[in-house]
């Protein structure tokens, strides 16, 4: 069976070469022959046939070392009929636990053929293969060594690879809810589980994510509290994640005021967050009316506020940037929002705010890298409300827009 397909960078379906599937041979072949001007072929094997790969030339076969990896990704989701077939020789349960590998999936698949205690760790516990492999490059550890690491109990291996060594640290690192194990991800949990006390107070929470984790980095004495079980209690994604920034801008309002903090964590429900912030928003444009929060700002040496990096995207006759601290402040005092709070973000590049005045008046916030928009943060209307569909449409349209001509400057620039 030969197949083309065109797919992502990095996924084994990003190359726009032939692809086949050998029911005979029970290997993926994939043929650069057009790309590179001469033959060559990327051989994969199957399951029951060994799980490797190696490349085929006119005249040589070349195979790499031990637990290469193949540079793309053929565990990933797929359209491609043929990387279906192959990865159908692969067990279910492993290839699931696999797919959230940004890095390795394709050694630790060869590893669990080899292994049966990585088969066993990759099916019980995939989070804690992810740290342990990632403690493997960070400190050479070499194969054999790693492992004998994969025969210890696994509060043993959290211990040795300088984690919380305890079975309940276990129990929750099961719990971990991730899209993708990537380094920066890992970086985080390991912040976290680094901590004993902490860790400890995770025992019955059910979603542990990375907006939960990301929340606790921020306001550790969240974590075995109402507020926390309120979150697991929220099966909605958009109000799951608006309970926790509400929480933190919140807490960063109110300068982590110890009384805030406590009703806070005491809260039980969304509305009891939501009102909480909203009696903090009032309190914070009342005292400032309109002028700067300093205490939050960044400042030079002569106490002058640093202004703000030039916009990411110039914006609209509808979509404006906010330039200036004080125009900030004042978008804040005008929505009945806590979008003055975000000053600091604004001033170190960030973060960036616009206004929009119609079809509905709303303050957009962006998320921004490089001078760039990567993506849009919050749509907010005056007293936090949601925007309406067609003025939210309208600002996801320009958000697009506005990605897209972010991106297609900074290759640019880079080029």
């Amino acid at each position: 069976m030969a197949v083309t397909s065109t797919l992502q960078q990095g996924s084994a379906d990003s190359t726009s070469q032939k692809i086949y599937w050998s029911e005979e041979l029970q290997r993926l072949e994939i043929d650069w022959t057009e790309t590179l001007g001469y033959p060559c072929k990327l051989i994969v094997s199957s399951w029951e046939n060994g799980i490797e790969w190696w490349s085929e030339l006119e005249d040589e076969t070349h195979r790499p070392v031990l637990f290469a990896e193949p540079g793309l990704n053929f565990l990933a989701e797929t359209d491609s009929p043929a990387i279906k077939q192959w990865q159908s020789t692969v067990l279910e349960h492993l290839l699931r636990a696999l797919q959230p590998f940004r890095l390795w999936n394709f050694s630790l698949l060869q590893m669990a053929f080899q292994w049966q205690e990585m088969k066993d760790l990759l099916v019980s516990n995939p989070a804690l293969v992810w740290l342990a492999r990632e403690y493997m490059d960070s400190h050479e550890v070499s194969f054999g060594k790693f492992r004998e690491l994969l025969n210890c109990k696994q509060h043993q291996i959290l211990e040795a690879i300088g984690l919380t060594g305890t079975k309940s640290a276990i129990r929750s690192l099961r719990r971990l809810q991730v899209e993708s194990y990537s380094p920066r991800m890992a970086e985080l949990v390991r912040q976290l589980w680094r901590q004993p006390s902490l860790v400890a107070r995770f025992n019955h929470q059910q979603k542990i994510d990375r907006p939960f984790m990301r929340l606790v980095q921020r306001l550790p004495w969240v974590a075995g509290r109402p507020l926390a079980k309120t979150l697991d209690t929220i099966d909605c994604r958009w109000q799951y994640e608006e309970l926790i920034q509400l929480a933190m801008d919140a807490c960063s309002m109110s300068r982590h005021d110890p009384d805030i903090e406590e009703r806070l964590a005491c809260a039980r429900s969304f509305a009891a967050v939501e009102n909480i912030h909203n009696q903090v928003v009032e309190v914070f444009n009342a005292d400032h009316q309109g002028h700067l929060a300093r205490s939050m700002a960044l400042t030079d040496d002569n106490g002058e506020l640093l202004p703000f990096h030039s916009p990411p995207h110039p914006g609209t006759a509808d979509i404006q940037p906010i330039l200036t601290p004080q125009a900030l402040s004042n978008e804040g005092k005008r929505m009945n929002h806590c979008v003055g709070s975000y000053i600091r973000q604004v001033q170190d590049g960030e973060y960036f705010v616009y206004h929009m005045e119609s079809p509905q008046p709303l303050t957009i916030g962006v998320r921004v890298r490089l001078g760039r928009i990567i993506s849009y943060d919050q749509i907010k209307g005056i007293c936090n409300v949601q925007p309406d569909v067609v003025a939210k449409d309208k600002v996801l349209a320009w958000v697009k827009d506005a990605v897209t001509v972010s991106n297609a400057l900074f290759k640019e620039n880079s080029g």
